[in-house]
């Protein structure tokens, strides 16, 4: 016979149900052959509260502690036990969750303590201190990016509505050409100064910009496009900022850092947001690719009943990241000579554009954990690096040859060269 009674993990645990302001706590002692024991309490969330039930707990030798993630406020309890030697669970809301009809405060802990002691629940994935710093600002990095964002739909509207429609000639306002027009229409400026100030790049398109310039913004408009401008300034001056912070930050992991900007759609900045958000060693952390890419919420789900999968989403997993992967699945979609844009275009024509995406970043996610094990840079099955260099670099080398009189043409218009190693 099968046994499936429960096994006692934790003889001595405990269940938090934490809140902004209190903190519902219940040790659940299971000693011996007898009955468990049960006792609830309730703390202070602010740090005298904090201090009582680290000691509270440690005054029964409680091994380990069960707590829900909600929100923000399960950080400062975690900081507390931990440092008290209490080995802390963060559990998903959705694997605790109580029946209606059912929840209170006490109830939620005792259930956790009973789930913490059999060990029913798979815990979080929670990284050092340093990490969850460097979370906070990059999370509060990409709000400020759609902020920024708003900012610039807003500067777009205010010049269409004043009929300076130079949105649709060239394809980004706020580039350094669409800049110098920006600031020539707040400052007054004419529209052949504006126009002479502009570089080489738009030459061909000065006469459809000249069109776009005809129309004089109202006072108003100037004065709310030069607030947007200043706004947008000064978040690209904050954003700026927390790139430095950020970058100081990941200093020691500059060789992971390195490795996953080869990925087609990773830069800079999305390469810093993937390690902060999955820690620096996720290797070590999920084991797989496919655990790695389940964490990431970019998995299909699974709806499977009588015999019949069905279309089922994909789960929540860790949002931020999440939406890190699917932006750089854009980027490596829209990247010619990669296996991404075949494979995302591949599955649009049968899935759609979305579903495409985040397959796409399904893709992405299992090639970031593959590049961080192996430790090398990302080299795409489906090309041939050597004619890419090649490809890209003989026009240069054909010039320097007959530069240096290396390169003889012939009657038949072919070339040779005539050169030889020194």
């Amino acid at each position: 016979m099968v046994n499936d009674e429960l096994h006692v993990v934790h003889a001595r645990a405990a269940g938090l149900d934490v809140h902004k302001m209190e903190i519902t706590a219940t040790v659940r002692l299971c000693d011996g052959d007898g009955a468990p024991q049960c006792e609830t309490r309730r703390f202070d969330a602010l740090a005298p509260g904090l201090a009582a039930l680290s000691a509270w707990l440690c005054e029964h030798r409680v091994a380990a502690a069960a707590m829900e993630a909600t929100g923000v406020y399960w950080e400062t309890p975690w900081e507390a036990l931990s440092a008290a030697g209490i080995e802390v669970q963060l559990l998903h809301a959705q694997q605790v969750k109580q029946l209606r009809g059912r929840k209170t405060d006490v109830e939620d802990s005792r259930w956790l303590a009973r789930v913490c002691q059999f060990g029913l629940g798979t815990p979080s994935f929670v990284p050092q201190r340093r990490f969850r710093e460097l979370r906070a600002l990059s999370r509060h990095r990409q709000t400020l990016i759609a902020q920024r964002s708003r900012v610039r739909n807003r500067a777009g509207k205010v010049i269409d509505r004043g009929g300076v429609r130079i949105g649709g000639v060239i394809s980004d306002i706020f580039g350094m050409n669409g800049r110098r027009i920006l600031d020539g229409l707040v400052d007054g400026i004419g529209r052949e100064a504006i126009l002479d100030a502009l570089s080489a790049h738009v030459r061909s398109k000065l006469e459809r910009l000249g069109d776009a310039l005809s129309m004089t913004l109202r006072a108003t408009d100037r004065l709310l496009l030069a607030d947007l401008l200043d706004e947008h300034d000064a978040l690209d001056r904050r954003l700026a900022n927390l790139r430095r912070h950020i970058d100081d930050g990941l200093a020691e992991y500059d060789a992971q850092h390195r490795l996953l900007q080869t990925i087609p759609g990773i830069d800079h900045a999305s390469a810093a947001a993937i390690l902060v958000e999955a820690g620096p060693d996720p290797v070590a952390t999920f084991g797989n690719a496919a655990r790695f890419a389940a964490w990431a919420g970019v998995c299909p789900g699974n709806h499977e009943s009588a015999g019949k999968r069905k279309n089922a989403r994909a789960k929540a997993g860790a949002k931020h990241l999440r939406t890190v992967l699917v932006g750089c699945a854009h980027g490596a979609a829209r990247t010619k000579d990669c296996q991404f844009h075949a494979h995302h275009k591949a599955l649009t024509i049968r899935r759609g554009h979305k579903r495409a995406i985040v397959a796409t970043a399904h893709k992405l996610a299992r090639t970031v954990f593959a590049v961080l094990r192996g430790g090398q840079p990302y080299r795409d099955p489906e090309v041939d690096y050597e004619a890419l260099v090649v490809r890209r670099n003989a026009p240069r080398w054909l010039a320097k040859l007959g530069e240096f009189g290396h390169l003889e043409a012939r009657p038949d218009g072919t070339l040779t060269v005539n050169w030889a190693p020194a």
